[in-house]
């Protein structure tokens, strides 16, 4: 058997011919709170400084930039349409249930004092859907809010870093017109539900469709996963 490839001390000297101790690097690879990465391809942080720091200064691609708007825009005008849905279907329940359909000729008139109060319910509340967050996202702020849902989604963990997630919560950033923490751009943006439009460049319509869906889906199923704990918790009463 050879010991080819296996150091030696030279001989000749009191420990010639023994092994030599192997050599190793003084430290391993660092995976967190390297200063490489990009927008597509992080280094994820464990601290809060690094996460601010990386994400105020890393290079955003403008073409993720045209996607975000656009997804905004899209997930914006859904959302009033699930808004104003929802209130309308309630109302028309309640509406309904005060206003028993009559019989015979008095229906056509039932009916469309329904269409005119229903029109009018319907007026009186849509401006409070729209104005439940913006529906565009502003000219000069995209690339700031942007930044601020990424430290969002990649804080330090809480649980292996604690307190490091909450000071990236807290921290402020400055928009057009006003200054918000990431935890305010969170609530008034809602920017999680479409943070695939972060993830990639797409290009096709197509591709961001897919992945929408796949963030759907993921979406889904963690609630769906809340929903069985929660009813297993209820069966150990």
């Amino acid at each position: 058997m050879t010991s080819e490839g296996i150091n030696r001390q030279p001989q000749g000297i009191p420990v010639g011919g023994q092994f030599a101790p192997t050599q190793h690097s003084e430290a391993p690879i660092r995976l967190f709170d390297r200063t490489d990465g990009s927008f597509l391809n992080p280094a994820p942080s464990a601290t809060a400084e690094h996460c601010i720091e990386f994400w105020s200064r890393v290079e955003i691609p403008d073409e993720i930039i045209d996607q975000v708007v656009d997804a905004y825009a899209k997930f914006r005008s859904e959302e009033i349409d699930r808004d104003m849905e929802q209130t309308m279907s309630q109302w028309t329940a309640r509406w309904q249930e005060q206003n028993p359909v009559p019989k015979g000729k008095h229906l056509e008139d039932y009916e469309q004092r329904f269409r005119t109060q229903h029109e009018q319910y319907r007026q009186s509340v849509e401006p409070a859907a729209v104005a439940k967050r913006p529906e565009r996202l502003g000219q000069y702020d995209t690339r700031q809010l942007i930044r601020a849902a990424k430290m969002l989604v990649h804080r330090p963990n809480s649980q292996r870093f604690p307190g490091e997630g909450d000071k990236v919560l807290a921290e402020k950033i400055e928009l057009f017109d006003e200054e918000l923490t990431v935890l305010e751009i969170d609530k008034k943006y809602s920017l999680y539900d479409i943070r695939y439009s972060m993830e990639k460049v797409f290009r096709s319509e197509n591709d961001a469709l897919l992945a929408a869906l796949e963030s759907q889906r993921e979406e889904l199923s963690g609630i769906r996963e809340q929903l069985i704990h929660s009813r297993n918790d209820m069966s150990n009463y």
